[in-house]
């Protein structure tokens, strides 16, 4: 099995209350804090932001649905803080006012990140009423941990938590028509208008070897599959994405078509088909998960384009997914898009586009909604600037 702490199990300890050390794990590679209080049922929720205000992490000992009572109390009062600056926020324009939103969202991730857990060796969760967590634990932090004491964000535990019942349900894929398994650290396509257009676009003629550059859950590679390619190479860098998709391409039984491999971008050779979606919006990434949303200095969507004419044969096309948020954010233009894709040497040979219709378009507290509501997703079908249309 996939082990993601193997090869960082060098982590830094901090002082338990109760005495002694604890680890400090840190999935967004938060510092550990450099005070501790203990954190008990009855505690007040103001009580608990002023603290975590402070830089102080609260080592949580009363009971599992307390902690999360509390945790959801602190959340109403650090938005409502939030929701008062946003005003000011709000009269800022694109692209400031994304960054202040983005650093306004941080600094209350990273302030709800100090209601910690304790973590006893063997992964048990030791709290009246807590579930059943070794196995969720085991496979979002593999052997590195198990036999460690140490302390984690709740709000991370519950990520955790959440990904393994993923996992065991599975996310019901409607344009695959079947299931696939997400896990922890690999981005969950929640979102399926950009599937649909996987389905809907019309492949190179005799299209018989394609990869998925970033394949995450596998699902585009099995999309492909479907399809009737006879061989589909899949790559990742992230061995938990490589791990999960290796997963379900052996659940949907399509061994046989689907190669994944560890390989930045695009394999050695020459392909029918090169797919990718990249992350939508260029940024830093402080985590595995927002490296599937935020890409620094638009690097993949640009290695992407610089790479791929010459792994496509002759008539070959390169189908780029991607969503204009970059755009209307003030991020990225569509000229500096048309302009990499030229440089790159391709053209642009047929547009999808698809409008998104999930819940956030109707969230009024989203400062952001407003902007997502204009929002498209296009697949880019692109082919060589020599080959004639």
């Amino acid at each position: 099995m996939h082990d993601p702490c193997d090869s960082n199990v060098d982590v830094p300890t901090v002082s338990d209350p109760d005495g002694g050390h604890l680890q400090w794990q840190s999935a967004y590679h938060w510092p550990a804090p450099k005070r501790l209080a203990s954190g008990a049922s009855g505690m007040p929720a103001d009580k608990a932001c002023r603290l975590v205000s402070q830089g102080v992490g609260i080592v949580w000992t009363g009971d599992f649905h307390e902690a999360r009572a509390l945790l959801q109390a602190m959340k109403r009062r650090l938005s409502a803080k939030s929701d008062a600056q946003l005003q000011a926020i709000n009269a800022l324009p694109w692209p400031e006012r994304f960054h202040r939103i983005r650093l306004q969202r941080a600094q209350t991730a990273k302030s709800l990140g100090l209601l910690l857990m304790r973590i006893e060796p063997d992964y048990q969760l030791d709290y009246r009423r807590a579930p059943h967590a070794r196995q969720a634990l085991e496979m979002a932090y593999g052997t590195g941990l198990a036999k460690a004491r140490f302390v984690v964000p709740l709000t991370e535990l519950t990520g955790v938590l959440s990904a393994y019942e993923w996992q065991q349900k599975g996310l019901a894929v409607s344009a695959l028509g079947q299931s696939i398994y997400p896990r922890w650290g690999v981005f969950a396509p929640t979102r399926h208008e950009y599937l649909d257009l996987v389905m809907q676009a019309a492949l190179p003629h005799h299209c018989q070897r394609a990869v998925d550059v970033g394949t995450g859950t596998g699902v585009v590679a099995m999309l492909l599959a479907r399809r009737g390619i006879a061989h589909v190479v899949a790559t990742d860098t992230n061995p938990a994405a490589v791990a999960c998709a290796t997963d379900n391409v052996r659940r949907a039984g399509l061994d046989e078509s689907i190669d994944i491999t560890a390989t930045n971008l695009i394999p050695e050779g020459r392909f029918d088909l090169l797919v990718c979606n990249p992350p939508w919006l260029p940024g830093a990434a402080n985590s595995a998960l927002e490296a599937a949303v935020y890409d620094p200095k638009h690097q993949m969507l640009r290695g992407f384009l610089q790479t791929a004419r010459e792994h496509l044969n002759p008539n070959g096309q390169a189908w780029l997914i991607l969503s204009d948020l970059a755009e209307h954010l003030g991020l990225r233009s569509r000229h500096t898009l048309l302009d990499w894709i030229s440089q790159a040497g391709l053209r642009v040979h047929h547009r999808l586009d698809i409008k998104p219709s999930h819940r956030k378009l109707d969230q009024v507290s989203d400062p952001l909604a407003a902007v997502r509501r204009l929002e498209t997703t296009s697949l880019w079908q692109l082919c060589s600037s020599d080959e004639t249309p």
